[in-house]
């Protein structure tokens, strides 16, 4: 089973328990363990990221533990991976270099292709 708990009723994304591949299935749980639902990944999750419940907008804000924790900077479809290559924080500004090199650490690539 492939374990991913989702905080708050409202929240957008959930969190990895475990390690998850492309294609295969996140079990969302609440944190009484109430399964909620399955979905298919779309792209590898890695233990401790967060994976999109539904589709989001480009500009749109995501909702994590009942708060908005960054803005999405192009359009993130339902199992694909939310992190700093498809969102900005609206807290602090990572400087680009940084971003590419936690890209690179994590072997992400964003829709443009860096």
């Amino acid at each position: 089973m492939k374990r991913f708990v989702v905080m708050k009723e409202n929240d957008m994304v959930a969190t990895a328990l475990t390690n998850l591949k492309k294609h295969e299935v996140a079990n969302i749980f609440t944190p009484d363990n109430n399964h909620i639902k399955d979905l298919q990944a779309l792209e590898d999750i890695p233990y401790g990221n967060k994976i999109a419940l539904c589709d989001l907008k480009s500009g749109q804000k995501i909702v994590k533990c009942g708060g908005i924790i960054g803005q999405c900077t192009e359009p993130i479809k339902t199992g694909e991976l939310v992190h700093i290559h498809n969102v900005k924080s609206l807290i602090a500004d990572i400087p680009v270099s940084f971003k590419k090199e936690i890209m690179r650490q994590m072997n992400i690539c964003s829709k443009e292709g860096n």
